[in-house]
């Protein structure tokens, strides 16, 4: 597993075990994987409009990728601040949390639809769903559309804000030129410049690889087992969960040049989590959109209603099992703490 799918680890890096990790700096480790991830956000990005040139349907792949490419790199802002500095991070993470939004306005339309068809329903409210899941099509269609306008505001030559966004050495945050005007449309080429030029400087904080994945790593794991303790049945604590899960799923992806097998047996933990409290929060949402669906027949949405609780019931309680059983796995991996553990 490499820090980015396709790519190399950083040059200058060690597999697990060798203490090559201690001496690499973190900023010739985190700065490579760093422009590697603008990078295929950009190409995602130009995948979305290119596909949706002379008036054809945005390509739903494409908008899918961008949104994943976009989270990984949004993900790696957390341990970027450390190197960089939080100030002058925060006016990307700002920027890039717009598009975010907008994504995932997309994403919650295509899940309720996934959701919803895949219940097991009788005949009359089946068929009443599948109504309701078509006329509601036209807002997972705006929600796409929504992002391919976006995503055109960017120009091939488009190299960011204005230059009075360059920022000189011992720039302290944001300048006026890191919000948009009133009425100008949101960009994002903009953020992935500043991220990009703020990266490309030799000033950065001295920090080692090595500790600095520990950190990552660490905290992630940290917020992970505050979180575990929730209530199953409390739906916003889990879905606060499934984002701790996916940070450090994504941290572990990140640094495993520098903890080989163990990083990798991280990522899978995490993502098994992350894909079962995803469909648990699908549910959720299902759950809240139909105690609003005053468009479907009462006895339909009752139906549906009754089928999503014990839905919601059954995927509950395999979390509940799965999750006592990955946290030992992360805890075996690590042993306990993973800023406590020995270089090399």
């Amino acid at each position: 597993m490499t820090p980015l799918e396709g790519s190399p680890p950083p040059s200058g890096g060690a597999g697990a075990g060798d203490g090559g990790g201690a001496r690499l700096s973190a900023r010739d480790f985190l700065g490579p994987v760093l422009l590697s991830h603008i990078e295929r956000v950009r190409a995602d990005a130009r995948r979305v409009v290119t596909g949706s040139e002379q008036g054809a349907e945005p390509d739903a792949e494409a908008v899918h990728d961008f949104r994943v490419s976009l989270r990984r790199l949004r993900t790696l802002l957390k341990p970027a601040r450390r190197i960089y500095g939080r100030r002058r991070l925060r006016p990307v993470a700002e920027g890039l949390r717009e598009f975010a939004r907008a994504t995932g306005a997309l994403r919650d339309e295509e899940v309720l639809r996934e959701t919803l068809t895949a219940l097991d329903l009788d005949e009359a409210a089946r068929a009443a769903v599948a109504g309701w899941v078509a006329q509601r099509a036209r807002r997972e269609r705006e929600a796409r559309a929504h992002i391919v306008e976006l995503l055109q505001q960017d120009r091939p030559d488009d190299t960011g804000v204005a230059q009075a966004d360059a920022p000189a050495e011992g720039d302290t945050g944001a300048t006026q030129a890191d919000a948009p005007a009133e009425g100008e449309r949101l960009r994002l080429e903009p953020h992935l410049a500043r991220l990009e030029r703020r990266i490309s400087r030799r000033k950065a904080r001295k920090r080692g690889a090595e500790a600095l994945a520990r950190r990552a790593i660490g905290d992630a794991l940290d917020d992970v087992r505050t979180l575990a303790a929730s209530d199953p049945g409390d739906g916003a604590a889990m879905h606060a969960l499934r984002i701790r899960f996916k940070r450090l799923r994504y941290s572990a992806e990140t640094f495993s040049p520098l903890f080989g097998e163990r990083a990798e047996r991280t990522a899978k933990s995490a993502s098994r989590m992350q894909r079962r409290l995803g469909q648990l929060h699908d549910a959720d949402e299902a759950l809240a959109q139909m105690t609003r669906a005053e468009a479907l027949a009462p006895d339909a949405r009752a139906a549906v209603i009754e089928a999503l609780v014990a839905e919601r019931a059954r995927l509950a309680h395999k979390a509940t099992e799965e999750l006592a059983r990955e946290l030992d796995t992360l805890t075996s991996l690590w042993s306990g703490d993973p800023r406590a553990l020995p270089s090399g």
